[in-house]
């Protein structure tokens, strides 16, 4: 049985995230910095859909600050740290 799950990774010194499948146990490094990066979330499966993003458009939106696309319940954008407006 496989054991690999998708996983939010995040270099904790310089935040770069990216998804990967994870196996636990393991050391992840980031291709283009060197550090380590660590899982911060599990991806769970959603319902059958043609989209493979994470997120769908109609729930995301621009930082102000940096124009990142951040998760509307996003408080803080992870790109930035710019705290943002309620909705």
């Amino acid at each position: 049985m496989n054991d690999r799950q998708l996983y939010r990774m995040r270099a904790p010194a310089s935040g770069r995230e990216a998804l990967a499948h994870a196996e636990p146990g393991q050391i992840y490094v980031d291709r283009e910095t060197g550090e380590e990066m660590v899982p911060v979330a599990m991806v769970l499966p959603l319902a059958p859909s043609p989209s493979s993003l994470p997120r769908t458009p109609a729930n995301l939106r621009a930082c102000r600050r940096c124009d990142q696309l951040i998760g509307l319940d996003v408080s803080d954008c992870p790109h930035c740290g710019l705290r943002q407006s309620a909705l």
